[in-house]
């Protein structure tokens, strides 16, 4: 009771130097909070971080001036300055590594075409053909389990012909008993692939916080999630990171392709020796059946927003989801946060009833109207490409390029054989644009 009596009263005392704008006073009382062990309000905490970040602000300035005074001091080239750590370090951004860049596009055979356009055509093996084996695996024991059933070929089948009106410019169903099973074998590992990528260029631009809250729209089984998991992999064996959190929010219709995206993560990061700090919630609702129901996903929460693979091709649907979009999801973006979207080149054109062109001027005034219709602005984007070259290549002049220069999907690939009857083997193709953008 006693100790109620003197927090209230901090508290009182707290409020009205806040208020009278004693900033001295208000400074005491926060140190008596702790010095008593009492837990603060969310004003305190408020003001707590105001002095931190002043303080972090004079130290700064500080350093500038002591910088300036060196600079002074130099009158040909001497010894070199002694700039201080703390001046350098951005604790909220994870700052771009100029080794850890030079080893993924040496790794990846990365090579700028031009402002916008980026070929391709490598791989870090070590760490994508652990997945690879990983995912093999988990797909083989569930059909294990599936092959049981006497009618085991017909809802196969079912899947594939679903998954296959992806060919056609249709948008799949998703909702049969396979369909998950089916996106995991065809596609999961090269969308994976882009996500990594994607999480490549947005931590090269200097945009990559450390304390990550991610909101997946149409997530899927978590591609986005994977594909980060295995950059921060990456970062994790070349340079020190500091800790790092990661709240990752799947919003997906199908409840299946969560499941399954959920049960080969518990399999997958088991036999990891330093799993990624990654935080999963599930939210399974359609975007059109209640635009209320996002009332519950927290505002301004989120420094990216993610659409991968998810544009509509139906028209109807698309003009829905931009209207739920902007009424409703933009709102749990933080201010200063970003969207992230993830298009395949066909998808992207075919949406306005073109053929992919070679004119990036003509490419990045499709990009402005899509994010225009968002409610968006853009910030940068990149097109990624297997190929030197915007545009499609044709079927069998591409194939041959897949089996010459692309990193192929060796154990993938046996599955698709075995249970698709494909002819060819999987390869690890790219022919997406990564847009990265803002509130307008």
């Amino acid at each position: 009771m006693i100790n109620l009596l003197k927090k209230g009263w901090l508290s009182y005392q707290f409020s009205a130097a806040m208020k009278k704008g004693d900033r001295h006073l208000a400074t005491q009382l926060l140190r008596q909070f702790k010095s008593n062990g009492i837990q603060l309000s969310w004003q305190q905490h408020l003001y707590r971080d105001y002095l931190s970040l002043k303080l972090t602000l004079e130290q700064k300035d500080k350093s500038i001036q002591q910088l300036n005074q060196q600079l002074k001091s130099i009158n040909s080239e001497s010894k070199p300055l002694n700039i201080p750590s703390d001046f350098l370090i951005d604790e909220s951004i994870l700052l771009p590594d100029a080794k850890v860049i030079k080893n993924i596009t040496q790794d990846f055979k990365i090579i700028k075409q031009d402002t916008s356009m980026l070929q391709c055509t490598g791989i870090n093996q070590t760490i994508f053909n652990k997945i690879e084996a990983h995912l093999a695996n988990f797909i083989q024991s569930e059909f294990n389990q599936y092959c049981k059933k006497s009618n085991f070929q017909t809802i196969l089948n079912d899947a594939v012909q679903d998954i296959n009106r992806l060919k056609s410019g249709q948008d799949p169903s998703y909702s049969f008993e396979l369909s998950p099973h089916i996106y995991l074998i065809r596609y999961f590992l090269e969308n994976v692939y882009c996500a990594y990528l994607a999480w490549f260029l947005i931590y090269q631009s200097g945009k990559l916080p450390t304390h990550l809250n991610i909101l997946d729209l149409a997530a899927g089984p978590g591609t986005i999630a994977y594909g980060l998991d295995l950059f921060l992999e990456t970062l994790q064996k070349q340079i020190h990171l500091p800790t790092l959190q990661v709240s990752y929010y799947s919003l997906e219709k199908q409840d299946k392709f969560q499941y399954r995206g959920l049960q080969f993560w518990r399999r997958y990061i088991e036999q990891k020796q330093n799993p990624s700090n990654i935080y999963f919630q599930f939210d399974t609702q359609d975007f059109f059946d209640n635009p209320l129901n996002f009332k519950k996903i927290p505002h301004h929460f989120f420094n990216f927003i993610i659409i991968s693979h998810c544009l509509f091709y139906d028209i109807e649907n698309r003009n829905k989801f931009n209207i739920i979009f902007n009424q409703a999801l933009i709102k749990s973006l933080k201010h200063d946060g970003f969207v992230l979207l993830i298009i395949q080149d066909k998808k992207l054109f075919k949406t306005y009833n073109l053929n992919p062109c070679k004119d990036s001027d003509k490419e990045q005034e499709i990009i402005n109207h899509l994010l225009a219709s968002m409610g968006l602005k853009l910030v940068w984007y990149q097109y990624l490409s297997s190929t030197s070259q915007r545009g499609t290549m044709k079927s069998r002049e591409f194939g041959e390029f897949a089996k010459n220069y692309l990193p192929p999907q060796t154990t993938m690939s046996q599955l698709t054989k075995k249970y698709l009857e494909l002819k060819y083997d999987l390869h690890y193709t790219l022919d997406d644009y990564v847009i990265l953008a803002q509130k307008s």
